[in-house]
């Protein structure tokens, strides 16, 4: 198995990641410019949520992924971006375990959910092998003022 590293997420690959750029359908997934991000003051660029929330994934001491971890009513959640050029490549379900054994390290006592575009089959798929189930699914509002479906996902283990 590759030799992944989970550490906090710097300002500097917080910067990187809003350059990454998703073709076709997954460019829903884009990230504005970093000025923009900080501008609207997303979560990504207020150094206390980065840190609290936020994980840089590193493989070969190359950042491939992001994750966030938090705590939302009593469940926590796990968000995850994988760089594009990773896609699709066989690296997303050993990302999950991590950021499942993150959200166990966390909140031991929590549920572990997920919320995912309804299109987006390749993650569907990814969460389902590491035993995230669907449990609901709904049209919610997103950053951009449009409405998109989503999958509301439990981790059941395996």
């Amino acid at each position: 198995m590759d030799d992944y590293t989970l550490m906090e997420l710097s300002e500097e690959q917080a910067k990187e990641i809003c350059n990454w750029r998703y073709e076709g359908e997954y460019s829903i997934y884009n990230f504005s410019d970093w000025e923009t991000v900080v501008k609207n003051k997303w979560g990504l660029s207020i150094e206390k949520k980065r840190k609290s929330e936020f994980v840089a994934i590193v493989l070969n001491n190359e950042l491939i992924s992001y994750g966030r971890v938090s705590l939302k009513f009593d469940k926590a959640y796990i968000g995850i971006g994988l760089r594009p050029c990773f896609c699709g490549k066989g690296h997303g379900k050993n990302i999950m375990k991590l950021l499942i054994e993150e959200c166990k390290r966390r909140f031991p006592d929590n549920g572990i959910v997920l919320e995912v575009r309804s299109f987006n089959k390749r993650a569907i798929n990814c969460y389902r092998n590491v035993g995230f189930e669907i449990k609901d699914k709904y049209m919610k509002k997103t950053f951009d003022d449009s409405e998109d479906e989503f999958y509301y996902m439990e981790y059941i283990g395996q």
